[in-house]
């Protein structure tokens, strides 16, 4: 007899439907096809602010009865704030997957592949249950897992629909903010500095991004008690990559616009993750590290944040 678990009691309850194991991948593809109106937890930056649509249809269209996998639009409507954006659309791609459990999986992808930060984006939804009216559960990105329903709707005509280049609207499930101590050393005419605070916040998360060189920006503040400069010292990561050597995780900042791998303004090692919190060392010099933990917290607002350091003060 099989168990179900808490939540898929609830499920049960509420939607008189609970996928088992017994679910074939072409039968839950199938069932989820269509357009379903809801939040997947979608927001974007655009012209430095970070902007949701009051509206969003997800599209799943099954590529025949027979098959797991599809495509499909999303369509979001922008009626409150930004109404100059209207009514946008992207695309994405989809499969369901058996898992090793014996449940069917559903995955998630944008098909956009001019830009990075869509291309790499993927939902999973592990844990779910649908009708025809409804499709509710859980779904997992980045190592968080996000409650979400949806109700079907019948699909927009997406041919009147404008696409829109994310190029310039980038989803942000991504971005990522770390905050903790960590051993810098600053200098003013003589006397030094140490910062008691360091936030950092990566556009893409490097918990799981590949480090491609000079793709990707962050931002980063450093927070002062009684420094001649003021509170904190706040500038723009114009890239930074990341690799590994061996077990060894590295994370190099560049504030320059340059590359200089001989002039890193943060360098970062022994890197490990977990889902609230980025441990490593950081480099001082040749043969000294010094350890640090920096937490997981809210993204700041950036645009109130004075970005630039002054040319006087030394590393």
């Amino acid at each position: 007899m099989k168990k179900y678990s808490i939540i898929s009691l609830l499920l049960l309850l509420l939607t008189g439907v609970v996928l088992t194991s017994c679910e074939k991948e072409e039968e839950v593809a199938q069932g989820i096809s269509g357009a379903w109106e809801g939040d997947l937890g979608l927001t974007h930056i655009y012209h430095g602010e970070t902007i949701k649509a009051d509206r969003t249809i997800y599209i799943f269209n099954q590529e025949s009865p027979s098959r797991r996998t599809g495509d499909g639009y999303i369509v979001e409507y922008f009626t409150t704030n930004h109404t100059e954006l209207g009514v946008v659309y992207t695309r994405l791609s989809w499969e369901t997957w058996t898992r090793q459990n014996g449940d069917v999986g559903i995955e998630i992808r944008f098909s956009e592949t001019e830009n990075k930060e869509i291309k790499d984006t993927k939902i999973h939804i592990l844990k779910y249950a649908f009708d025809d009216k409804l499709f509710k559960g859980e779904y997992e990105i980045n190592g968080q897992t996000i409650a979400f329903s949806l109700n079907r709707v019948t699909a927009p005509e997406v041919s009147n629909v404008k696409y829109w280049d994310y190029n310039e609207l980038i989803p942000t499930w991504h971005q990522v903010t770390f905050s903790g101590k960590i051993y810098l050393e600053r200098e003013y005419q003589g006397q030094k500095y140490y910062p008691k605070n360091v936030i950092i916040t990566f556009d893409v998360d490097p918990a799981y991004n590949s480090g491609s060189m000079g793709a990707d920006k962050a931002y980063i503040k450093e927070e002062y008690d009684n420094a001649p400069w003021g509170s904190y010292l706040a500038d723009e990561i114009k890239f930074w990559d990341s690799y590994d050597i061996s077990d060894d995780k590295r994370l190099n900042l560049y504030r320059s616009e340059g590359y200089d791998s001989y002039n890193k303004d943060y360098e970062l090692m022994y890197i490990k993750f977990t889902d609230t919190e980025m441990k490593g060392e950081m480099f001082v010099k040749t043969n000294v590290f010094e350890p640090f933990t920096l937490k997981r917290v809210s993204n700041p607002d950036w645009s109130n944040v004075k970005l630039g350091f002054s040319p006087w003060i030394k590393k």
